[in-house]
C-alpha cells in the first residue's frame, strides 16, 4: 500500500448543521430512523455503541437521524431534536474517531464555534465537568452566548470506549433556560447498555505557549518500523480502563495524552487552526510506546494531527487522525517544526501506513510492500 493525501482537502470548520440557524419546515411526522438508530416506544437506540436516548428531551422532540460520512458503516451519525416552533434545536453526534478525547474535542469544537460565528460577538461563558447517564464527572461542558449573533448555545463531550458523543443545544438567548433544560435532559437521558461505559471527563486548560522557533526535523524515509508505527496508530491515545478487571481479561491501556498543554496556532490557507503542545510537566505520560507531544486540531469531528514522542527510540511520529481511520505520515529524527507541519496542507504527503477502524472494534492495517509499489 502506497498512497498520498492532501490534508487541505479534509480541513473541516463546521460547528453546527445549517438547520440550527435556518430550520426547514417541520414534517408531518418524524422521519424514520436509519438502519443504525431504531425507535422503540419512547427511546431511540444506537446498536453499534449499545446506546439509547429519549425521543423527547424537555421541550424538544426527535425529528430525524443522519449519517455524515462513511455512509453504511455507522461510525459518524447523529440524532436531531427541535422544539415545536423550531427555535430551540439539539443534536447528539455519535462518532468513532481514531483519537477520541473529551478535552481535545471540546477545544476543537470551540475553535469551530468561533470560526462559524462572529468572533467579536460570540462569548465563551466557561467550561465545566458534568454528570451524564447517571454517572458523575463524565462530560466536559462548554457554554456560549451571542452564538451566530444572538443564540445561547451549550456543548458537552463524552468519551465511551472509542466512541465520542458531542451534544449541542442552541436557541434564542431569551430562552436560555430552555436551552439549559434540554441539555440537562439529554445528558440525564443517555443510557449505555453494554460493556462500553463513559470514561471520566478529561478537560484541558491551556495557556499561550512561549514563542519558539524549532528547525525542521529530518524525515526517516526507510520502510523499517512501518508496522510498529501502524500499531501505535491503532492504540487509543486517551487510554482505556480495564475490561473485566475482576476476571483479569484485560489490563488498562495507559493514556499518551496528558493534561498539561499550552496553546498556539498555525495558519492553514484561509484558516487559523489551534495547536496544543505538551508542556512536559509531570514527566512522560507512560504510554505503551510513546507520549503525545503536539496536537493540531484540524476539525471538530475528530480531525487531529498528532506528533508522538517515541522516548526509547528518540524519534517522533506524525499521525493524522480522522473518523474510523488514521494515517502515519512520517517518522522524524527530531521534533517537527510548525512550519514543516503546515507544509503538509499544501504538498501531497506520502502515507507511511494506514489504519482502518470499525464500529465493532475491528482494525485493519496497511503498510507499504516495498518502495514505489502501488497497491
Amino acid at each position: 500500500m502506497r498512497g498520498k493525501v492532501l490534508l487541505a482537502a479534509i480541513l473541516i470548520g463546521t460547528a453546527l448543521p445549517a438547520f440550527a440557524q435556518d430550520p426547514a419546515p417541520a414534517p408531518a411526522a418524524p422521519a424514520p430512523a436509519d438502519e443504525y438508530w431504531k425507535v422503540s416506544g419512547e427511546r431511540l437506540s444506537f446498536a453499534p455503541a449499545k446506546l439509547s436516548v429519549p425521543r423527547r428531551v424537555a421541550g424538544a422532540e426527535y425529528f430525524e437521524t443522519r449519517e455524515f460520512s462513511h455512509e453504511g458503516e455507522g461510525v459518524d451519525t447523529a440524532v436531531k431534536y427541535r422544539s415545536a416552533d423550531q427555535k430551540v434545536v439539539a443534536t447528539l453526534y455519535v462518532y468513532y474517531p481514531s483519537l477520541a478525547h473529551s478535552g481535545v474535542q471540546a477545544i476543537a469544537t470551540d475553535q469551530a464555534i468561533r470560526a462559524s460565528s462572529k468572533p467579536q460577538t460570540v462569548r465563551a461563558l466557561g467550561t465545566a465537568v458534568a454528570s451524564a447517564a447517571g454517572k458523575p464527572g463524565v462530560a466536559v461542558t462548554a457554554d456560549y452566548d451571542h452564538y451566530l449573533g444572538g443564540l445561547a448555545s451549550k456543548a458537552a463531550f463524552i468519551k465511551a470506549g472509542r466512541w465520542m458523543l458531542k451534544l449541542r443545544v442552541s436557541g434564542p438567548e431569551a430562552r436560555s433556560a430552555e436551552v439549559a433544560s434540554v441539555m440537562t435532559a439529554l445528558l440525564d437521558g443517555l443510557r449505555f447498555e453494554g460493556e462500553v461505559q463513559p470514561h471520566s471527563a478529561q478537560p484541558i486548560s491551556a495557556g499561550e505557549c512561549a514563542t519558539t522557533d524549532r528547525p525542521d526535523a529530518k524525515a526517516v524515509t526507510d520502510g523499517d518500523g512501518a508496522e510498529a508505527d501502524a500499531t501505535l496508530a491503532t492504540l487509543d491515545a486517551a487510554g482505556q480502563p480495564a475490561a473485566g478487571a475482576s476476571s483479569g481479561k484485560r489490563k488498562p491501556l495507559p493514556a499518551r495524552i496528558g493534561r498539561d498543554w499550552c496553546r498556539t496556532s498555525l495558519q492553514v490557507g484561509d484558516n487559523r487552526v489551534t495547536v496544543l503542545q505538551s508542556t512536559g510537566k509531570g514527566g512522560p505520560r507512560g504510554g505503551l510506546v510513546g507520549d503525545s507531544a503536539l496536537l493540531v486540531l484540524i476539525g471538530d469531528a475528530g480531525g487531529v494531527i498528532e506528533v508522538v514522542r517515541l522516548a526509547k527510540e528518540k524519534k517522533y511520529l506524525l499521525v493524522h487522525h480522522a473518523i474510523a481511520e488514521a494515517e502515519v505520515l512520517g517518522r522524524y529524527d527530531g521534533f517537527p517544526s510548525l512550519a514543516q507541519i503546515g507544509r503538509f496542507f499544501v504538498e501531497p504527503v506520502q502515507v507511511r501506513a494506514r489504519v482502518r477502524l470499525t464500529a465493532g472494534g475491528g482494525v485493519e492495517v496497511g503498510v507499504p510492500v516495498s518502495p514505489g509499489t502501488e497497491p
